[in-house]
């Protein structure tokens, strides 16, 4: 299934927020923190390549999970507005679908 446009805008602005954190932590010399970046968002492709509710479903209920236990408050205020922005189009999607 085709990834709906504004879901795939909003992987793609996640994505680029990754690599640039991870860009970051590298040239910082903070290896634990570009593995937990890249380990985040290394599946994210794989959404926009082969779209499916239950794939968003799980980035959003495990991935996304993991990684917020490993994120500061600071670090979490970082990703909290795409987050918002993707639960919100999560949730256009959900409507849509019980409608149909």
């Amino acid at each position: 299934m085709t990834c709906p446009p504004a879901v795939a805008e909003i992987l793609l602005e996640m994505l680029r927020h990754g690599l640039l954190r991870t860009r970051a932590a590298g040239w910082s010399g903070d290896a634990d923190r570009c593995a937990a970046e890249a380990d985040h968002f290394h599946n994210l492709p794989d959404l926009l390549r082969d779209y499916s509710p239950e794939r968003l479903r799980y980035y959003w209920d495990a991935e996304r999970s993991a990684f917020r236990s490993h994120l500061s408050p600071e670090e979490l205020a970082s990703w909290e507005p795409l987050w918002q922005r993707l639960r919100s189009q999560a949730d256009v999607l959900r409507d849509i679908a019980r409608s149909a």
